[in-house]
């Protein structure tokens, strides 16, 4: 599932998270009989056990309830805590047991079957059982918990049955392509988190109890949260003793903390990488990975399709064509990085590679604002509609990143030669997310990450997904739009469903109900003391990382 981030940041591990098991992947294959063997982690000797992983988060969570968070941050936080019934090889994309140690899909892909592992059990020793996956289930679909983008995955799911102790089956009333990935559950314990009133439910912030091999120590607001191994996991144990996740939110003071040993992991933007690309220093002790991946999302502008001003798709397609965005990706994001006219994954057969970008052109958009009825009237040099209002907007965003920043100073100044007063302001992770989840916005600039190899849009862009809090915060409404997505969802041909959905990307094409900005890549990098990284298909994996018993000593003492 696709989720907001502030930032271009690392992605999360796909089906450990329990949002992100529904991540975007490859074609489900139907009348599958049995699933691979699971994926076992790596088996360390003991010489490579211990230690303290330290990461960072750009923003701080604004919960870390693994239903209802909106942000890739608690995603990333909660990939360690909690786990599927599947997971995804990082290198064929397969899918391999988990929770499940196997499972049957019937050859209409109506029906999953997941038969959990005995072995599986929760961080305070509670078996798994398929109570616990009926209660997850249950809790996703229920109107009045707060987390209506996941359960839009569910609209076509009939019912999840128990079937014994051990077995769970997803029963769909319709074809869905996507039928295995989004029955592919996160499991939560139900002795844990039942409740009698959602709201209830819905204020859980820090209550974390999975079957992941970490468990949550604390969390020190503003400062940093603290994982600590869980001495119950029923697999093999990662290396690490310890995952803390500091805040810092400032790049240049994340990078510092870097360079100076107390981060061992950080994502950065091509400014910086570009910056320490070119220390000798820095390219001979760290790992610098560069690397493209299915989920790694896009930036994005998004005009308030339901505010009056952004109501007609001239207008924004007016204000997309004063974005100049090859050279904002040129000389603010130093070309790494892919511009974009739609929200597939560009390298991926969803994407319309036959759909042009819209060009910067000031002439076409000084056209289109007038026919949207804006012209400079009295000769002042701004923009007013018939009735005398001025053209002017709030443009919000992100708090703390510099980058950003500078990127809407360039295009403030472009809308402003057009004529358009736009007034910058910038919020805190947590009030920014309000904000959207309220629709609070004229225009904001974020980004989505999740998504994948191939997704479903549905989740931020069909009409039905404006209610409850839902991912489609912009309000777009095109019944064509909501009728493709529909019939695609349905078709388990790969080819008909593409062109499904490159007929939708066409639509967004015209609608600009979003001003796609780029697709980036993932630009890393680790300590010297981080050992096991490889580059996947899927990224990295943080589970085949280890630093060693002499390393870990080392960082305790310099500490």
């Amino acid at each position: 599932m696709p989720r907001h981030t502030a930032r271009a940041g690392p992605g999360t591990r796909a089906a450990a998270s329990l949002q992100a098991a529904i991540l975007g992947g490859v074609l489900v294959v139907l009348g599958l009989a049995a699933a691979a063997s699971a994926a076992e982690p790596p088996r360390f000797t003991p010489e490579q056990m211990g230690g303290t992983l330290r990461r960072n988060l750009s923003a701080e969570p604004q919960t870390l309830n693994p239903l209802t968070a909106k942000d890739v941050y608690a995603g990333i936080v909660n990939d360690y805590l909690f786990e599927a019934l599947l997971d995804r090889d990082f290198d064929t994309l397969e899918w391999r047991g988990l929770l499940a140690d196997r499972f049957e899909v019937s050859p209409d892909g109506k029906i999953i079957t997941f038969h959990l592992d005995p072995r599986a059990k929760f961080s305070d020793g509670t078996p798994v059982t398929a109570d616990d996956v009926l209660f997850t289930y249950q809790t996703i679909i229920n109107p009045e918990i707060d987390c209506r983008a996941y359960a839009s995955y569910f609209e076509d799911c009939q019912t999840c049955e128990k079937i014994d102790e051990r077995t769970v089956r997803f029963v769909w009333k319709k074809a869905y392509f996507k039928s295995l990935e989004t029955s592919n559950l996160g499991v939560l314990p139900r002795h844990v988190y039942q409740f009698s009133d959602p709201k209830q439910f819905n204020d859980l912030s820090d209550k974390l109890v999975g079957t992941g091999p970490y468990t949550f120590q604390e969390w020190k607001t503003g400062q940093q949260i603290v994982l600590v191994r869980n001495p119950a996991y029923w697999r093999p144990p990662p290396a690490f003793d310890r995952v803390t996740f500091r805040f810092i939110l400032e790049e240049q003071a994340e990078v510092q903390s870097l360079l100076a040993g107390d981060l061992d992991d950080l994502a950065v933007s091509p400014e910086w990488w570009v910056k320490l690309k070119a220390r000798p220093d820095v390219t001979a002790k760290y790992q610098m990975l560069r690397y493209s991946a299915p989920g790694g999302g896009y930036r994005y502008i998004a005009w308030n399709n339901a505010r009056p001003l952004f109501a007609d798709k001239r207008l924004r397609r007016a204000m997309t064509q004063l974005v100049w965005r090859q050279q904002l990706l040129k000389y603010m994001q130093y070309d790494i990085g892919t511009v974009i006219s739609g929200p597939f994954w560009v390298k991926g057969r969803q994407y319309d590679q036959a759909v042009p970008l819209w060009p910067h052109d000031r002439a076409a958009a000084r056209r289109l604002l007038k026919e949207a009825g804006w012209e400079d009237l009295n000769g002042d040099g701004w923009l007013e509609n018939t009735e005398g209002k001025r053209f002017e907007f709030e443009f919000s965003v992100p708090a703390g990143n510099q980058v950003i920043r500078d990127m809407v100073r360039v295009m403030g100044e472009e809308f402003r030669r057009a004529g358009i007063d736009m007034h910058v302001r910038a919020y805190e992770w947590s009030v920014f997310v309000t904000k959207l989840d309220n629709r609070d916005y004229d225009s904001i600039m974020l980004g989505w990450a999740g998504g994948g190899v191939e997704e479903d849009p549905f989740q931020i862009w069909h009409s039905s997904q404006r209610a409850d809090r839902g991912s489609n915060h912009v309000g777009f409404v095109n019944p064509e739009a909501d009728r493709l997505m529909e019939e695609a969802r349905a078709t388990l041909d790969e080819k008909k469903r593409n062109d499904l959905f490159h007929r939708f990307h066409r639509i967004l094409h015209e609608d600009q109900p979003y001003t796609f900005m780029w697709q980036g890549e993932t630009l890393r990098l680790l300590a010297p003391r981080i050992k096991g990284v490889q580059v996947h298909a899927l990224g990295l994996d943080w589970r085949e990382w280890w630093m060693g018993r002499d390393e870990a000593k080392r960082g305790e003492a310099a500490s």
